[in-house]
């Protein structure tokens, strides 16, 4: 039986991420086992920013983390491949960095054993800069190649937009009315702590300056996981709950139509956070019920927060409400 065409997307996307991974593996394993008895007992692992050896280990271990570092490259890029809506332009981008990781990865681990090879001291190893870029040229060329191996993504997804119910709340020409709720992330914190973690551990291999970027990054996702959601006379306002930048507004004059739809983050928009995809954009922390604004430029805004048609109806009045008033109404 012939596949359709978003299976077949989806099994050249998989082989895109997925087969890379596999293929270095097995390079790396062939060219250490046929130059495994020239090889010191303490290999070079690690060439510093001059091309000098500056971290060691033994064969065995560099071979463990190469294999772990490839394989976990591909087990991870493959599931995010196959749990990714296709359509929204995250699948064909989740594939492509799988595989130019893998061919860099790959690159230079076999570089490294091919610099160790015939060498009595570690410690004299030395690595051209030219195979690191060797190494990043391979990984853009078959980016490029790859990109276009996973082909096409479609239109936008028949269930991206406000349910077709948009509802208003019966309010009066001189009646205020606001909305607000906290929405939070259980995935982002954990993320977060683990990219710190990461930074004490590369601070601790490679210095603490070399950490920072991990600190930072870490410290943020932990501490802006959660956002406060309001609607009301400004529009849909979504900040986060701790401090008051960075701010999204979208004004009541912008919105066509405000339903309510549920979102799965990896799906429908290739994971968590501030996510932008082809005609949709949104504040993404968790699975499950989310405002859906149309706006008058005929894209999507999502917010994932509990009691999310109450908000959209009271965007729907409020949006008649100044529609009305710009017309002379």
């Amino acid at each position: 039986m012939p596949l359709s065409r978003s299976s077949s997307v989806l099994v050249r996307r998989l082989a895109v991420s997925v087969v890379p991974p596999l293929v270095c593996a097995a390079v790396v394993l062939w060219v250490f086992l046929s130059v495994r008895d020239r090889l010191p007992g303490r290999i070079a692992s690690h060439i510093g920013p001059g091309g000098n050896a500056d971290g060691f280990s033994g064969q065995g271990s560099f071979l463990g983390v190469a294999w772990g570092v490839l394989l976990g490259d591909g087990v991870l890029f493959g599931a995010l491949v196959y749990f990714t809506r296709p359509g929204n332009g995250g699948q064909r981008v989740l594939a492509v960095i799988g595989g130019a990781v893998a061919v860099l990865t790959g690159w230079l681990a076999t570089a490294v054993l091919l610099a160790n090879t015939g060498v009595h001291d570690a410690s004299s190893v030395t690595l051209p800069g030219a195979q690191a870029a060797l190494a990043f040229g391979a990984a853009a060329l078959y980016a490029a190649v790859g990109w276009a191996a996973c082909g096409k993504d479609e239109g936008a997804d028949s269930d991206s937009g406000p349910s077709a119910d948009a509802s208003r709340l019966a309010l009066g020409d001189s009646e205020i009315a606001g909305w607000s709720r906290v929405a939070g992330s259980r995935v982002l914190p954990l993320t977060g702590v683990l990219v710190f973690a990461s930074g004490v551990v590369v601070g601790v291999a490679a210095g603490w300056l070399s950490a920072l970027s991990l600190f930072l990054i870490g410290a943020a996702m932990t501490l802006l996981t959660g956002v406060r959601v309001t609607a009301d006379r400004r529009g849909l306002t979504v900040t986060p709950s701790t401090v008051p930048w960075p701010r999204i507004n979208v004004p009541l004059q912008r919105i066509a139509e405000a339903g309510h739809r549920p979102v799965k983050p990896l799906r429908d928009f290739g994971g968590w956070g501030y996510r932008v995809r082809s005609g949709a954009s949104g504040v993404v922390l968790r699975s499950g019920d989310a405002i859906s604004v149309r706006l008058t430029t005929g894209s999507e805004f999502v917010v994932t927060v509990d009691d999310a048609a109450t908000a959209a109806a009271l965007l729907n009045t409020l949006a008649d409400r100044e529609r009305r008033t710009s017309a002379g109404g």
